[in-house]
């Protein structure tokens, strides 16, 4: 398989697209699902509203997260996808982060490694 041949960082940007948008995506629902139950359990009695900054906590690492990892790996999807050469370090840096994300992840950084390493082949280059 020729890993050189661009096709397969369009086909990288289009993943990092997908992904990081699902993630965007399941963030959200996260968030509103805790605010949802949170605001159901505020309504009892016997609640402690002492306990609420951990939940506030939790949901503000979280969207650092993905403003850390999603929001620019959608950036370079995007560039991957145009073609752009500025993307091709950032995306393999964000294919071997990938790397700890079994079993997806780690088939995608494989994959990153490969195509962004790859060498181009002698008849090619002619």
């Amino acid at each position: 398989m020729n890993f050189s041949d661009p096709v397969h960082k369009k086909v990288i940007g289009v993943i990092f697209i997908v992904f990081s948008a699902l993630g965007l995506l399941m963030l959200l629902f996260y968030d509103q699902f805790m605010g949802f139950f949170l605001g159901m359990a505020q309504d009892d009695p016997g609640f402690d509203q002492d306990a609420l900054w951990i939940f506030d906590l939790i949901s503000s690492f979280l969207w650092g997260i993905a403003i850390i990892f999603f929001i620019p790996r959608i950036i370079i999807g995007i560039g991957l996808v145009n073609q752009r050469s500025w993307a091709n370090v950032p995306a393999l840096v964000y294919g071997v982060i990938s790397l700890i994300n079994i079993p997806i992840g780690t088939l995608l950084g494989v994959y990153c490694i490969l195509t962004f390493t790859a060498k181009r082949r002698a008849e090619e280059e002619f």
